[in-house]
């Protein structure tokens, strides 16, 4: 199965029907075993991609079938989502700021932010200019310092709660944040962090509710030489990182070495579709 079927059908569920039974109202809330719900009408998503050498076939991938299909895929969703937003970026979270240009040069977002917006009339074509990863303006030495997306979306996060940087106003309160972090080595924070330490800081995004987010983790389950898209390392941290939200029904880990990802997709098909059917109304 190529990533964009993983990916795309990933999002699309988030924004599947909320309403379930008898346990949604006509509003579009209801109540559950004496739960109120929210229903997921926007998705702010946070992709961060491994810019390493060693990552040119999942970058292929990404540039050429997964970004522009994943655009027309969250295009053509239904089921009562209103918006989507999506921004972009490498492994490392110095400076932290969301992409806006690739090899090629600006990728102009008709949406005037750091972001894709789903009402771009020229959505696939920015999510195939952004996805040919530029680093040119990160300042990593490249010392595994550059090997860390689930730190970087939480730096490119926390920036998007700040004023006057690129990423102010991305995250929506009444959104459900999802996080794809996507790397063929491991999460290598620096400074040193625990797995701990970087579900952390992602929770904290959302006012430490993990409910209120979704984390995909994607690399390798263990050391391969000849994965779906080449070598991989065992994912030891990232894989720890995941289990955090795994533990909440909030995570999903994808085997970066396995071609097979069907079981893989049906979990996350679950648990998005869950975090969106729970998603808890804002106070």
């Amino acid at each position: 199965m190529r990533l964009i079927a993983l990916l795309s059908a990933v999002v699309f569920a988030a924004c599947g029907p909320s309403v379930t039974g008898d346990d949604q109202a006509d509003d579009g809330e209801g109540e559950g075993d004496g739960e109120t719900f929210a229903s997921c009408k926007h998705i702010d998503v946070v992709i961060s991609v491994d810019n390493s050498g060693s990552m040119r076939e999942e970058k292929d991938a990404l540039r050429d079938i997964a970004f522009p299909g994943f655009a027309a895929a969250l295009k053509n969703v239904a089921g009562g989502l209103d918006d989507f937003r999506v921004g972009v970026l490498d492994a490392c979270p110095a400076p932290g700021t969301f992409h806006t240009r690739g090899l090629g040069g600006a990728c102009n977002f008709s949406s005037g932010t750091a972001w894709m917006e789903s009402t771009s009339p020229a959505l696939a074509d920015e999510f195939k200019c952004v996805g040919d990863i530029d680093s040119t303006g990160t300042m990593c030495a490249g010392n595994n310092d550059d090997e860390q997306p689930a730190s970087a979306a939480a730096s490119a996060l926390r920036l998007a709660a700040s004023v006057g940087v690129p990423n102010s106003g991305f995250v929506r309160d009444d959104a459900l944040l999802v996080v794809i972090a996507i790397t063929d080595e491991d999460e290598q924070p620096t400074p040193a962090g625990s797995a701990q330490d970087v579900y952390d800081r992602l929770v904290a995004i959302k006012g430490g509710d993990v409910n209120r987010m979704v984390f995909l983790g994607i690399g390798g389950a263990s050391d391969c030489a000849n994965g779906a898209y080449g070598s991989a390392d065992k994912a030891t941290k990232l894989k720890a990182v995941t289990d955090k939200f795994i533990a909440n029904q909030r995570g999903v880990f994808w085997d970066l070495c396995d071609g097979n990802l069907d079981q893989g997709l049906t979990q996350a098909l679950t648990t998005i579709e869950t975090a969106c059917e729970q998603l808890p109304p804002l106070l």
